[in-house]
This record gives structure tokens, sequence and C-alpha cells, in this order.
């Protein structure tokens, strides 16, 4: 019997926004008043690229999360820019803040479904935190009504590890109180939602209504283009 649910956050629960374009005119705007005014969009361009790399890197080979302060320091490093301390950490806020300043939508069926699934299973967050830090994104699902829905969230930037590490699973299962057979997972990526709950134990769903990335390696237990999908799968299971 179904137990929990668990969620992935962006592109299962939030629709993610791109936010290069305001991050790219928040290192420019900030190098100009620190004096740096020959440091060109291409210049920048270059850095965020060399800091995303190190950023994917560390997520795939060492199956964790780093955030905006070493992310800004990699790319402040590439361009050669020492910032005062205040502006260094008004850049980090910024940079941090901009994957929810630019208001990302709470994906279609959600507002709905998520009561009323919070009434029949405990629900819980597992989520690969990119820049934006875990506690941003509590404010994220607060300011959408949806926090009180979930009884744990899980953040890689506060456990340690990302998926498809299993304690992102575990101890997630473990705060719910639930054996990982009677729980299913519910996110958008093969690599590290599908295969890292499969592989402690739990069913995986994969959604593919925001972002349809599919692995022929990697085969979901179901997929579900629309939430109107996921109850009678569910109930199915049951």
């Amino acid at each position: 019997m179904i137990q929990a649910i668990t969620f992935d956050f962006w592109n299962t629960l939030f629709a993610a926004v791109n936010s290069s374009a305001l991050r790219r005119q928040q290192i420019q705007q900030t190098l100009e008043r620190a004096g740096y005014v020959d440091v060109t969009p291409t210049h920048i361009e270059r850095a965020l690229g060399h800091a995303w790399e190190e950023w994917n890197r560390v997520w795939q080979e060492e199956q964790r999360t780093f955030g905006a302060p070493r992310w800004v320091s990699l790319v402040l490093s590439e361009l050669g820019a020492n910032l005062a301390e205040p502006e260094r950490a008004a850049l980090i806020h910024a940079v941090a803040d901009s994957g929810t300043v630019v208001n990302p939508p709470l994906v279609d069926g959600l507002a709905d479904l998520l009561p009323r699934l919070s009434q029949r299973y405990r629900l819980g967050v597992i989520c690969d935190t990119g820049l934006s830090p875990g506690w941003m994104l509590r404010g994220q699902m607060a300011a959408h009504g949806i926090l009180r829905c979930f009884d744990h969230l899980t953040f890689s930037d506060e456990l340690g590890v990302s998926k498809p590490h299993p304690d992102a699973f575990l101890t997630t299962l473990a705060k719910l109180g639930v054996p990982p057979q009677a729980a299913v997972h519910v996110g958008d990526f093969p690599r590290t939602d599908v295969a890292g709950a499969q592989s402690v134990g739990m069913r995986a769903i994969r959604f593919t209504g925001v972002h349809d990335r599919p692995d022929g390696t990697i085969q979901a237990n179901a997929e579900i283009a629309s939430y109107s999908e996921l109850e009678p799968i569910l109930d199915k299971w049951r």
C-alpha cells in the first residue's frame, strides 16, 4: 500500500524560469559599480560557462550541489575581479534570489491536488537545489499556499548530498516514517529522480508536463504528462 509521495521541486512542483539574463545583468552592474568597466558580456558569458561546468561536475560526480557563494567565487575568479565584502555579499544574495524573484509558476493542477493528497498520504519534497537555497524555496512554497501540505522537505544544500544519492531518499523516508516499498517519488529527471528512487526500493513516476527529458536506459514505473493522471495510478497501486 502506498503511504507516502515525495516530489522533486523544479519542473515538478514549480516550472523553472530561465534567469540567466538576470544573473548576467546582476554581475555586469556589480562589476561596473566596482570599477571593472572593461569586462564585456563575452567575458561574463565565458565565466558563467566555467562556473556551471564545475557545478555540473560536482553534481554528477560527487552527488552534491553547491550554492551561490561558491558559484559567484568561480565567476569572479575567472574574471579576475575582486569585490569588497559588502558588494560580494550583495551579489551572492542577488544571484541566489534570481531563481525565485522571477516568480516561477506552480505547475498546473497542483493547487487543488496537493491538499487532497495530503489527506491520504504523507508528502515530502526531495530537491537538488541550484543557486537558490532551501530556505528561499520554502518561501516560494509558502507564497503559493502549498507548504502546509508537506510533512518533510529535503534540500540538498542542507542535507549535504543530492539525488541520486540514497541518503537523499532514505533520510526523507525516515522523517516521513514510511518504508521505501510504501512510497512513490515523482520527478522529471531520469538519472536523479527515477534511478535514485528505484535504487532504494521506491516506485518512481516521471513527470513530463514541464520538461520532458527521456533516457532510454532508465525506465520509470509510470509516466504522466498531467497531474490529472496521478491519482488513478496511485489508486491502482494502493
